[in-house]
């Protein structure tokens, strides 16, 4: 059972690293990207629901604004499985992008490297202070969708995020957000 548990966290170890890889690469190509924010959720969990959130999206920008709670502290006892979907040919298709992370390093090399710093108004802690991330209320203005820093190798087009917070096997809540990527018009 401990092997097993070791070879799993091993595993999702590399898959970390080879995403963080292809990620960096990626975003040195030079490209960006543009991105509109169609829908920000947060479904419930399975059995128990340990984090709720309050958010709508504003203006012309679609910014993000709104407040979620923490009901528990985040730490490594959840995992975080993430995994987006492209939207082709009126379904949604598995994209290249699905990991299943503990949720410090989601929190820390993901969620604090790439979405965090899109957020210029909230008291949600720097990213050396996500793990663990303290139960309490937080919140968000003015957050808006600028992936300069994003990997090329995410699709273009309608793109939904599914992010779950999985603790013992089930989950305890999430985020589904639904965002439109193009290139920039020149």
């Amino acid at each position: 059972m401990k092997l097993n548990r070791f070879n799993s966290a091993k595993m999702a170890l590399w898959q970390l690293r080879g995403f963080l890889i292809l990620w960096t690469v990626s975003a040195c190509l030079g490209k960006t990207l543009d991105a509109r924010m169609e829908s920000f959720t947060c479904p419930e969990g399975e059995e128990e629901t340990l984090f709720s959130c309050e958010t709508r999206l504003i203006g012309r920008d679609r910014m993000l604004n709104g407040t979620f709670t923490n009901h528990v502290d985040l730490d490594d006892s959840f995992e975080v499985w993430l995994n987006i979907l492209q939207f082709k040919n009126g379904e949604w298709v598995q994209g290249n992008i699905n990991l299943r992370l503990r949720a410090c390093d989601y929190l820390t090399k993901f969620f604090g490297k790439y979405f965090l710093p899109m957020i210029k108004d909230t008291n949600v802690p720097p990213v050396e202070e996500l793990c663990p991330f303290r139960k309490g209320e937080y919140y968000i203005r003015n957050g808006k969708m600028e992936p300069q820093n994003w990997p090329t190798l995410l699709y273009r087009g309608l793109n939904k995020f599914n992010i779950d917070f999985v603790r013992n096997g089930k989950s305890t809540g999430g985020f589904r957000i639904l965002i439109d990527l193009s290139e920039p018009e020149r």
